[in-house]
């Protein structure tokens, strides 16, 4: 059985690829105290398991590796008939300032994929990017900051993973917009296996998904 924890544990370091494991670290006293019971989610038609919270005794996360990114295809597949693909894509991990380069610079807007916005960017002139993913480069970008330890930060991993299938896939739409649909949809129903969904988790409610996913013309 596969297992994916989610907890206190150390942060990720990962730049452009989709193995490696994180070394087990001993939490820290205040991290332990505040930490949840552990909960077990099982990525549905999968045998890959998440542990959510954590103690002392439980691991710590082991990072975004090729086997969790597999049993999301796999479970996209599953529940949502998109093709299986066993090519992954490439992570790379970027500061602020150059997830904005990316998405307004870099990669042509027609080519990229934005992932939701938290709540602290609703607003903004320049919301906060959380995720893109770049059909030319198959590369998922992720802040910096990203940890991996919330159902939220693995979440945004999901919704571009659909991106990533639809791109080797050569899956077409009737315009941006409906590419996002399956990717927020099948992002809506992983934070639903943790008991939350993308209203509470970044303010995104029914009304705003609906416009990022519609075609108005």
């Amino acid at each position: 059985m596969l297992r994916f924890a989610v907890t206190g544990g150390a942060a990720i370091v990962l730049t452009a690829a989709v193995a490696f494991a994180q070394p087990a670290m001993e939490p820290s006293p205040a991290a332990t105290a505040s930490e949840m019971p552990v909960r077990l989610v099982n990525v549905p038609g999968t045998d890959y398991e998440i542990v959510i919270g954590g103690s002392e005794g439980a691991p710590v996360s082991q990072g975004l590796n090729a086997a969790l990114l597999r049993a999301i295809v796999a479970w996209l597949h599953v529940d949502f008939d998109l093709p299986l693909v066993s090519d992954l894509p490439n992570i790379a991990f970027a500061a602020p300032r150059t997830m904005v380069a990316l998405r307004y610079q870099d990669v042509p807007s027609d080519r990229l994929s934005e992932g939701p916005v938290g709540r602290d960017g609703a607003g903004a002139a320049q919301p906060e990017i959380v995720a893109l993913y770049s059909d030319e480069a198959r590369t998922i970008y992720l802040p910096n900051d990203w940890s991996g330890r919330s159902p939220a930060d693995l979440s945004v991993v999901v919704h571009e993973m659909v991106h990533h299938v639809q791109n080797v896939a050569g899956l077409k739409y009737a315009c941006p917009e409906a590419r996002e649909a399956p990717a927020y949809a099948a992002q809506d129903k992983w934070l639903g296996l943790f008991g939350t969904d993308l209203d509470h988790a970044f303010g995104l409610d029914l009304m705003t998904v609906f416009a990022r996913t519609t075609c108005f013309y």
